[in-house]
């Protein structure tokens, strides 16, 4: 009888200590996190132009080169008398984030030409 107490007070304790997080693995989880996707949609032309790209780079610093990202830029003239909205999205993964936000300003360029007309 004393050895199977002895053995259940080991076992629970090992599995007490075995779900057990070490510090390195909590700092990551309160730090590491990964952004996938950034959505900004203005209600003005002005707006969209005033982006900062350098910005944008860097809030995909921390994600791995394999994971798949999204940047979504969109206008919304709530105001306008067509209530007109248009947004794009590009998608790729982290490694292609040059191309991906090229890719994003000929866009938002292409997005803004085309809804002068629409802003009043």
């Amino acid at each position: 009888m004393k050895k199977l107490l002895i053995l259940l007070c080991l076992f629970s304790l090992s599995r007490t200590l075995a779900q057990q997080e070490s510090d390195l693995t909590k700092e990551k989880n309160i730090n590491g996190f990964n952004i996938t996707s950034i959505s900004y949609v203005a209600d003005s032309i002005e707006e969209l132009q005033t982006i900062n790209w350098i910005d944008v780079k860097e809030m995909f610093d921390e994600n791995k080169n394999n994971e798949r990202i999204e940047l979504t830029f969109g206008l919304d003239f709530k105001k306008s008398k067509n209530n007109f909205k248009s947004s794009i999205k590009i998608a790729g993964e982290s490694k292609d984030l040059d191309s991906l936000i090229k890719k994003s300003k000929k866009l938002v360029r292409s997005l803004i030409k085309i809804s002068k007309k629409y802003q009043n």
